[in-house]
C-alpha cells in the first residue's frame, strides 16, 4: 500500500482553495470585498503551506519565499511606478516562480510515481511558468523604454494568455494533488 501524507493533501488543498479565491477576488478588486477576498487567499495560501511541511520540509522554502513575496509586494505598493517598483516586480515574479516549482517538485516527490497524469500535469506547469515568467521579465524591462513599450505589452498579452493556460493546470494539479495523497 502507498504511504499516505494527510498534512500535505490537507495544504494543497487549502492551496486550491486561495487559488481559487485569488481568482474571485480579481474582479472584486473595485469594492471592499475584493481586497478582503485577495487578504484571505494569501493568509489560505500561507496557511496551505504551512499545514504541507508537517509531511515534507521541501514546501519550507516555498513557504518563506510566499512570505518574501508578500513582503516585497507590499513594499512596492508603498514606493508607486518607477524603476525600482519594476525591479520588484521581476523579483515577486521569479519568486511565484520559485514557489510553484518548489510545491511541484516536493508534491511530486511525495508522490513517487504513482499518479503519471499528475507528473504530466506538474511538466506542463513547470515549462509554461518558465516562459512565461521569462517573458514576463523581459516584458517588465522594455517597457520602461518609450516605443519599445508598446511592443513589450502586445508580447506580455501573449504571455498572460500562455499564463492563464499554465495557472488552470496548476489548479488541477493541486486539485488532483490533494486528492492523491490522502
Amino acid at each position: 500500500m502507498y504511504e499516505k501524507y494527510p498534512s500535505a493533501a490537507s495544504g494543497l488543498k487549502w492551496m486550491f482553495i486561495a487559488e481559487i479565491l485569488s481568482l474571485i477576488s480579481i474582479p472584486l478588486v473595485f469594492i471592499a470585498i475584493g481586497g478582503l477576498t485577495a487578504l484571505a487567499a494569501t493568509v489560505l495560501s500561507l496557511v496551505g503551506l504551512y499545514t504541507a511541511t508537517r509531511d515534507d520540509p521541501g514546501y519550507f522554502p516555498a513557504l518563506y519565499a510566499s512570505v518574501a513575496d508578500l513582503v516585497l509586494g507590499v513594499i512596492g505598493n508603498a514606493l508607486g511606478e518607477g524603476i525600482l517598483n519594476t525591479v520588484l516586480s521581476i523579483v515577486s515574479t521569479v519568486l511565484g516562480l520559485f514557489i510553484v516549482y518548489q510545491v511541484i517538485t516536493t508534491t511530486l516527490n511525495l508522490l513517487d510515481g504513482r499518479n503519471g497524469t499528475l507528473a504530466l500535469r506538474g511538466g506542463y506547469v513547470i515549462k509554461i511558468y518558465v516562459v512565461c515568467t521569462l517573458v514576463a521579465a523581459v516584458c517588465m524591462v522594455l517597457s520602461i523604454i518609450p516605443i519599445v513599450d508598446l511592443l513589450a505589452a502586445v508580447v506580455s498579452i501573449v504571455a498572460v494568455i500562455a499564463m492563464v493556460v499554465g495557472y488552470v493546470f496548476y489548479l488541477m494539479f493541486l486539485y488532483g494533488a490533494s486528492k492523491a495523497l490522502v
